[in-house]
């Protein structure tokens, strides 16, 4: 699908809030549950004809990345292109994402945070799906 316009982080500021991010104990930094969710931030699209297609700029990103830290205090970015292929149709594509993962709390508002992410970076990018996946976790 082609690139459709700039991500823009202002469609999540109204779902922003403190109950995001996982507490922080002095003495002790961050306890107990919660969620880490990893999106595949799609970079480039490979058609099988070798043509490569931009779905999301390096400026895209890192309005994301600010985003991130603004609403949860931080997040981590792994620049490392990882590769996707599978078929679109009848014809093979190769997607190029980066991975971020954020640590966030287990609050309802969360859930809907990025399901709300999703639907911007499905929309800015073009992309029919853009996968952000959801892990439990205990911090010791």
């Amino acid at each position: 699908m082609p690139r459709i316009r700039d991500f823009s982080p202002g469609s999540l500021d109204r779902l922003a809030d403190q109950r995001l991010r996982i507490p922080w104990l002095e003495h002790s930094g961050l306890r107990g549950k919660a969620w880490s969710f990893t999106i595949f931030f799609p970079r480039f699209l490979i058609t099988a004809e070798g043509t490569q297609e931009t779905i999301c700029t390096n400026l895209d990103e890192e309005l994301l990345q600010d985003m991130l830290v603004r609403h949860f205090g931080g997040c981590t970015a792994n620049q490392n292109p990882i590769q996707g292929i599978g078929r679109r149709g009848n014809a093979l594509e190769t997607n190029v994402h980066h991975m971020i993962t954020v640590l966030a709390s287990r609050w309802r508002g969360t859930q809907r945070y990025f399901r709300a992410l999703r639907r911007e970076l499905e929309e800015s990018s073009g992309e029919e799906q853009v996968l952000i996946l959801r892990q439990d976790h205990t911090i010791a």
